[in-house]
């Protein structure tokens, strides 16, 4: 029976939570993200910072995201019970992660020639007026303007979940979305391991006890890409202060840039909670970790300053697969209490989460013991 449900369900559920993560990204996101190849104008040492920086909020929000939703009550399934549900976890991006000084960064070569120092990270306001500038010994390589943030001060988390009871008051639950590509937001994927297990039967008098006690683990990875477009400025060959051997802005050979993100999440929570036939409440605390990789691969536009019959001049040259960096997430303590309603098969459930990052997290699927 499982295996039929399952068989039956998963795939409508995969294509659900797909069509959700579409809704909940930003329709703005893929152009924030296209813009942020020119953070290597600079050069790779400052754009690595403002890569940082900017781009935090994204990584940890998903990272938060990735470990809420793991559970909707402390009991374990019964043997063979099983659930499939699609769950959504909201990270509630602080203030202080929704913009940054960029005068406070150690830059080498780039500084802020138009508006405040202050701009806002990929999850902060929509507008900004921040430009910088690449200079070295007072000529101007190079200029850009920061990107703005999405408007919207939460990264969601959708994803498809299954669990299933095995033997000793023990439950194996799993996440995964095959990788999917879908409109310009390149592929994602997504895929988490988790356990829970009843303590109960290992504290003196447990059965009598009114409460379920249990501890859960869950490991969740995330994929993601997206294209970014980052091209020189238009050759002029009646400037004498370029020099363009690379073909100008349309070239091929600025073509697939991309920046992709991996993160990888860690929980272990201790819980406890109440199962009555209608209605469950359950609660714990715990720690969470997470990390994201990111890559910027791909050729990109790099000014250097060279001298042509005494004078100076900017010449174009590349620069290639530059930023390779991992990011550590806001690891935390965190503590959780939330609600489940039990119908026919049907079951929804909400809980909050106080961390680092603050979580919503709400589901909905079917259940069975």
């Amino acid at each position: 029976m499982y295996h039929t449900v399952t068989k039956k369900y998963i795939p409508a559920l995969s294509a659900i939570i797909i069509f959700a993560a579409l809704s909940f990204l930003p329709q703005n996101a893929h152009a924030q993200l296209g813009d942020v190849g020119d953070f290597l104008r600079g050069g790779v040492e400052d754009g690595q910072l403002l890569f940082e920086e900017y781009l935090e909020p994204f990584g940890d929000g998903f990272g938060a995201g990735l470990n809420s939703g793991w559970v909707d009550r402390a009991n374990a399934h019964g043997f063979l019970g099983f659930h499939v549900k699609i769950n959504t976890a909201v990270a509630l991006v602080p203030d202080a992660r929704q913009s940054f000084d960029v005068s406070e960064l150690d830059f080498s070569t780039i500084n802020t020639i138009d508006g405040g120092p202050v701009t806002p990270t990929f999850s902060g306001s929509s507008s900004t007026d921040v430009r910088l500038a690449y200079e070295i010994e007072g000529l101007r390589l190079a200029d850009f303007r920061m990107p703005p943030g999405t408007g919207q001060q939460f990264i969601a988390t959708p994803m498809v979940q299954a669990g299933v009871g095995v033997f000793g008051d023990t439950e194996i639950m799993a996440r995964f979305i095959p990788p999917v590509k879908f409109l310009d937001y390149g592929e994602i994927y997504l895929y988490g391991l988790g356990v829970k297990h009843e303590l109960n039967q290992w504290l003196p008098g447990g059965a009598l006890l009114p409460v379920t006690f249990s501890l859960m683990a869950g490991y969740t990875a995330f994929g993601s890409s997206a294209g970014l477009d980052s091209r020189p400025d238009d050759f002029d060959p009646d400037n004498d202060q370029i020099q363009d051997d690379l073909g100008g802005p349309e070239h091929p050979a600025w073509e697939d840039q991309e920046v992709s993100f991996s993160t990888n999440a860690y929980t272990v929570n201790l819980l406890v909670g109440k199962s009555l036939p209608v209605i469950s409440v359950y609660a714990g605390a715990g720690f969470e970790a997470s990390n994201t990789s990111i890559n910027v691969d791909g050729r990109f536009p790099f000014y250097v300053l060279t001298q042509e019959d005494g004078e100076p001049v900017r010449k174009l040259t590349s620069l290639d697969d530059p930023i390779d960096i991992s990011i550590d997430g806001a690891n935390s303590f965190r503590a959780l209490a939330g609600v489940r309603i039990s119908l026919p098969l049907v079951t929804f459930n909400v809980d909050y989460t106080l961390a680092d990052y603050h979580m919503i997290s709400a589901g909905l699927g079917i259940s069975l013991r």
